[in-house]
């Protein structure tokens, strides 16, 4: 069982803070990883739930590497992104989490693109213009990135 299924079993749907996170992959003509969600067919970016035992950078590896079969040679802290409004999420199934997600880039990754099929039917390289069909929480990551390249530091909002 799962972190999230074992505190799923003990409080239902109830809305709790959960540590997340997302990542920005660009490749060397400036596109980023985008997904396809298999839950509702949204376009998205790699993320995912801290679970038990494992550091937020082993989170990000696995999440990547699981959704999308790549694998992160090196990765940048770029932002954090707690908005209460922003980072709340309401799943289908009814559960509530209020993220608390750290916001990664890298563009040193290794091996064959290609979806898991279960969390993601698509796996792609798209030009940042995509990046407004993204859910409000996941374009942050973008401007996270914005202002990291502007500042040398990451945006903490």
């Amino acid at each position: 069982m799962s972190y999230i299924s074992s505190l799923r079993a003990k409080i239902g749907h109830q809305k709790f803070i959960h540590p997340a996170a997302r990542i920005l992959i660009e490749n060397d003509q400036g596109e980023f990883l985008f997904i396809e969600r298999a839950d509702n067919g949204y376009l998205g970016i790699p993320a995912g739930g801290l679970e038990e035992n494992e550091t937020i950078e082993q989170c990000i590896r696995r999440e990547v590497k699981e959704e999308t079969n790549l694998e992160i040679i090196s990765l940048e802290l770029i932002g954090i992104s707690s908005h209460p409004q922003r980072e709340y999420v309401s799943y289908l199934n009814g559960d509530q989490i209020q993220y608390f997600t750290l916001e990664f880039y890298a563009n040193h990754f290794q091996g064959k693109l290609q979806a898991d099929q279960q969390e993601v039917k698509k796996a792609l390289f798209l030009a940042e213009s995509k990046a407004q069909l993204l859910p409000e929480n996941e374009r942050h990551a973008f401007r996270s990135l914005e202002y990291f390249r502007k500042n040398k530091r990451p945006l903490l909002e």
